[in-house]
């Protein structure tokens, strides 16, 4: 079997992350009226706390990853991360699904704050273990993609509050139904999409769909982008 290189490693790496960061270069190097930003998902919500009205936030969650540790909203705050839905025994739409995911993560691979995020809908079969070793015959990433599990209420209600669909039912293919679609959350856990041609907010992407997948891979360098310039303007203050 051939041996890849080290020079070949950074050449490939160098291929999947140059999109990305040409973009970054390009928006810094445009006035701040053409900086392109994504808008954010959801109504608009009260904190009595801090008396002002603040974008949706993603609600609090607690999960544990393939490599049985815990996950958590606020520990992956300062990282922009896509969350999806599937579940090991999937005889349908996971394996498509995930061979997408797996893409982005590639094209992504070398952008340390960004990171992935799937979310099992069969808890009771999809322990740790069984995560852990559904990622590593993949060989998914285990630095940038988390496989976790927890309680079934738990990722139910996790999974409304993501405005996604995820729960059981026995007439469906495989015993649950969950959606094709990913989101995207920002380093302060805000839903962010960008409009369809007629200005409605899209809110998520079909990781299924040509089109989408590209979308979703467009919006995550627009989020990267806009990340950076605001780490950028923070030490400039």
């Amino acid at each position: 079997m051939k041996t890849i290189t080290l020079f070949q490693r950074v050449a490939l790496i160098a291929v999947l992350v140059l999109p990305a960061l040409v973009y970054i270069i390009f928006v810094y190097g445009q006035n701040e009226v053409f900086f392109q930003t994504l808008d954010y998902v959801g109504e608009k919500v009260y904190d009595e706390e801090k008396q002002d009205t603040l974008y949706y936030e993603i609600p609090d969650f607690e999960l544990l990853s393939a490599q049985n540790r815990m996950v958590t909203n606020e520990g992956l705050d300062s990282t922009i991360y896509v969350v999806s839905f599937f579940f090991a025994n999937c005889p349908s739409i996971c394996p498509a699904m995930n061979f997408h995911l797996n893409e982005i993560e590639h094209r992504f691979k070398g952008y340390p704050d960004f990171k992935l995020l799937s979310i099992t809908v069969d808890p009771d079969r999809d322990g740790a273990e069984a995560l852990g070793i559904y990622q590593k015959e993949r060989n998914y990433s285990m630095d940038k993609w988390m496989f976790v599990t927890g309680a079934k209420e738990q990722i139910y209600d996790l999974a409304k509050g993501l405005f996604l669909n995820a729960y059981e039912d026995q007439t469906a293919e495989g015993g649950f139904l969950h959606s094709t679609n990913a989101i995207i959350v920002d380093w302060n856990g805000n839903i962010r999409s960008r409009k369809d041609d007629s200005g409605n907010i899209i809110g998520s992407y079909d990781v299924l769909e040509v089109t989408q997948l590209n979308d979703l891979e467009s919006d995550i360098k627009v989020l990267i982008a806009e990340y950076e310039r605001d780490k950028h303007n923070l030490l400039d203050d």
